[in-house]
């Protein structure tokens, strides 16, 4: 069966001993090494990556707080405009009113300055052509004071204080 042989034996341990020193000193040390300083780089890398990876999400929330401050600033700044838009387009409707008040109000003033005005000249005409014609039907001139009295007369008759002249002219 097995035939043992005690000098190959020993000859096959030492040979096996002598193999596994010399890889274990020049084989599995490098290739070792090779593995750890491997095995650090990614580990390096795998810290590298989540640090960029913190460091984009921390950016990526300023990145939002900064959109949302921009907004709601954004959204400030329209209502303000809409206010001061609002505000200006009610001061120009309310001066235009004013002035178109303003307008309306001076065209009536003027309109009863000038009634008054071609009353009064009514009234001297009606007056003059009354001492005129009652001049000639008298066929003598009255005095100042004749003339007054019928011009009142006859004025009163045409009621020219109805059409809104106040007092006498």
């Amino acid at each position: 069966m097995l035939n043992q042989q005690w000098g190959l034996m020993i000859w096959t341990f030492i040979t096996f001993g002598v193999s596994v020193f010399i890889l274990w000193k020049f084989a599995f040390g490098p290739l070792q090494r090779i593995i750890d300083e491997r095995r650090a780089r990614i580990q390096e890398s795998m810290d590298a990556a989540e640090e960029t990876r913190t460091e984009a999400q921390r950016l990526l929330g300023e990145y939002r707080q900064t959109l949302t401050q921009v907004r709601a600033e954004a959204q400030e700044i329209l209502e303000r405009s809409r206010a001061a838009g609002d505000k200006a387009r009610e001061e120009l409707t309310g001066e235009a009113r004013k002035q178109a008040d303003r307008i309306v109000r001076d065209a009536h003033q003027q309109i009863e300055r000038d009634k008054n005005a071609a009353l009064r000249e009514l009234r001297h005409q009606i007056a003059d052509l009354t001492a005129l014609a009652t001049e000639k039907v008298t066929v003598r001139s009255l005095d100042s004071e004749d003339q007054r009295r019928l011009i009142d007369e006859a004025l009163a008759e045409l009621e020219v204080d109805q059409l809104g002249v106040e007092g006498k002219a």
